[in-house]
């Protein structure tokens, strides 16, 4: 009796970042001088300035049914604004 062949797939994921606890002393003592935040960045332009690209951030101030509240930043003029979603 002849078995089969099933057809697989193989998915490498992409690496995901080490957490703080896992990098080493000399890491994370840079990580802890660094004094810029790291924002994440999406293309939208500054309301104020027009700057393409800013850095944004979420926060859930509300209560938990409702959506999360955006804080963006933008890198040239340094205006910040929020939006509730």
């Amino acid at each position: 009796m002849e078995t089969a062949q099933l057809p697989t797939t193989t998915t490498v994921s992409m690496r995901r970042p080490d957490p703080i606890w896992a990098k080493t002393d000399e890491e994370q003592a840079a990580l802890r001088i660094s004094k810029e935040p790291v924002r994440a960045t999406i293309e939208e332009p500054c309301i104020k300035c027009s700057h393409p690209e800013v850095g944004y951030y979420t926060v859930q101030l509300r209560s938990v049914d409702e959506g999360q509240t955006v804080f963006y930043e933008c890198p040239n003029c340094k205006h910040t604004w929020s939006i509730n979603n």
